[in-house]
Formats: structure tokens, C-alpha cells, sequence
């Protein structure tokens, strides 16, 4: 991917989602991008899912290791951002490499095909468990799950942690993946934690 053009993608993204949302704390920051475009160079994945658009900034971080003819499948629930990443997609010369669903993830994800190198959820925390069922076994022996707000603002953290639905959610979706013997988590604590998990080959 052509690094300008990415930069310049990023920077627009950055600046609408601040003039046009309420939600722009939503927005994947620098240190995370960078982070997740070091992560997609690594890993050279061919075929990358994200659970949770938003305005696309995360989706193109994810693009800048991909494979020559590599994709990346997004779904997105909420149709009003569309035009922002739509565009952001089209600055960075990625439009031909990503496929954007606008739909319930819950219903799209038992149609994609796989494997997946990446898949990275940033949607409803509520969901993270039914997320992490339904993707497993389209990701490849090898590959990664990306799940980020782990540390739920610290709250997952407390020895008495708040008994909100969100808080319990994301708690029950820590838990079970720590106690998962197919893979191999760490939680990494950049922004708000964000969980690596590696899928065992065997």
C-alpha cells in the first residue's frame, strides 16, 4: 500500500469523525493504528474480517500488510458512516481490497467463507462471546483474533468490577478465552487493552 495515501486516508478519517460524530472516542488513535498497521506487516495476512467499521480507520491500519490480491471483509451495523470510509477506502486506493457489509454482524458472519489470517472485533462488547464462537472456526490454525477495549476503561480490572451489562460481558469474554485451551491470549494494554489471540495449530 502506497504509505501516503494511507496517511492521507487516516488524516481525513481523523478530521470528519471529529467534525461529523458524537462518538469520535470510538476512533482507533494513533499509537493503536500504528500498532495494528505493524501488526497486519508481520503477519502478511490474505484475508482479514473486522467486526465494527466505524469510520474505517481501523479497517485501513489492517490493509497495510495485506498480501498482493489480499482482502479484508468489514461489517458495520450502522449505516451512517458510510460515506465517510467509503471515501477514506477510496483515498487510500484500497476500495478494490475491502468489502464493507452493512448489516448485523450476527447474521453475516455464518455467510463469509474464510479463512481468515486476522479477525478484529471492535463492535457491541455486549456480544463479544457470540462474536468469538461464531468466528473461530473461520480463522486459520496460526492465525489471530484482535479484540479491543479488553480493559474496559480499567473496570475489567477491579477486584470488584461494576455489574453493568457491558462490564459482566466483556469479563465473561476475558475469562473465557483465558481459559481456552485452543489458543494463546495476551492482553495488551494500549488505549483501552487490547487482547491478542492466537489460535493454536493443533
Amino acid at each position: 500500500m502506497d504509505r501516503t495515501k494511507l496517511r492521507a486516508a487516516l488524516s481525513f478519517i481523523e478530521r470528519e469523525t471529529h467534525l461529523r460524530t458524537k462518538s469520535y472516542r470510538m476512533l482507533s488513535d494513533g499509537i493503536q493504528g500504528e500498532f495494528l498497521q505493524a501488526f497486519s506487516m508481520m503477519v502478511r495476512p490474505s484475508a482479514v474480517l473486522e467486526i465494527g467499521t466505524f469510520t474505517g480507520y481501523a479497517t485501513l491500519c489492517l490493509s497495510a500488510g495485506l498480501q498482493a490480491g489480499g482482502r479484508i471483509d468489514t461489517i458495520e451495523k450502522d449505516d451512517e458512516m458510510t460515506d465517510i470510509y467509503t471515501r477514506a477506502f477510496d483515498i487510500a486506493g484500497a476500495s478494490g481490497q475491502i468489502t464493507a457489509y452493512n448489516a448485523d454482524a450476527l447474521e453475516v458472519i455464518p455467510s463469509l467463507p474464510g479463512p481468515y489470517d486476522i479477525v478484529y472485533i471492535d463492535a457491541d462488547k455486549r456480544l463479544y462471546h457470540r462474536f468469538y464462537d461464531l468466528v473461530f472456526d473461520k480463522v486459520r490454525p496460526g492465525g489471530y483474533i484482535l479484540a479491543d477495549n479488553v480493559l474496559w476503561s480499567g473496570k475489567t480490572a477491579l477486584d470488584t468490577p461494576p455489574a453493568d451489562r457491558q462490564t459482566s460481558a466483556i469479563l465473561d469474554f476475558n475469562h473465557t478465552v483465558a481459559g481456552d485451551p485452543r489458543v494463546e491470549p495476551v492482553i495488551i494494554p494500549v488505549r483501552d487493552g487490547l487482547a491478542v489471540i492466537h489460535k493454536k495449530r493443533d
